[in-house]
């Protein structure tokens, strides 16, 4: 049994993502979050806490084996890490932004950076995530939309950043194939976006 912890799980990837894990006979799950204790899901840990605080991260954190954070924070990227440390943990996906290296391809970068702006991109959880030793996964994602479409394309770092757009859903199935050992993304930083979306000047939804 592998224990999975969910930092951020109110979010909208984790309510997407929390059934899919459920339905694996191998994950046992536990949910933590600002409100957790009212979140609908049955069979499941509930911790209600702030991510902000040290003591409560390492509380949650105890007989975990893995980590999925929806959220991009350096502060509480960094304050994670240290409670990993504490605790034992060793392996993290987390939820971030593409463009964290300037790797955004023509002619969405022109749009991406006029949505975005340039420092929404800096301090992202990607820099302490790579200096550190865990097993981390850091998730680039492109523009998000919700439609029941569960491919993507997953580029590594280095490669140019070329998708407009991908589905909530498509992240969520992105994350239950690392846990579930389908992929194994470890020490990564990796681009998501949806087949198709290369070379759009922008999604399809706006």
């Amino acid at each position: 049994m592998t224990n999975v912890l969910i930092i951020g799980a109110g979010g909208q990837i984790p309510a997407i993502l929390i059934p899919l894990l459920q339905a694996e006979p191998t994950l046992k799950l536990t949910l933590f979050g600002s409100n957790a204790a009212n979140l609908p899901y049955d069979n499941v840990k509930k911790v209600s806490g702030d991510a902000s605080r040290i003591d409560d991260l390492i509380e949650v954190m105890q007989n975990q084996d893995a980590i999925y954070m929806n959220f991009d924070n350096l502060a509480i990227t960094k304050l994670v890490i240290e409670a990993m440390h504490e605790t034992g943990v060793k392996r993290i996906i987390q939820a971030g932004v593409l463009s964290v290296y300037g790797e955004v391809a023509e002619p969405f970068a022109t749009w991406n950076s006029k949505m975005m702006g340039g420092s929404v991109a800096q301090h992202r959880g990607n820099e302490a995530l790579e200096a550190s030793d865990l097993d981390y996964t850091y998730m680039r994602m492109t523009w998000l939309y919700d439609a029941k479409r569960t491919d993507y394309v997953a580029s590594p770092k280095g490669e140019p950043f070329l998708g407009a757009q991908i589905s909530r859903y498509a992240i969520a199935q992105f994350v239950v194939d690392n846990l579930t050992g389908k992929r194994n993304d470890v020490r990564a930083s990796i681009g998501l976006w949806e087949p198709g979306s290369e070379n759009k000047a922008k999604p399809d939804f706006y």
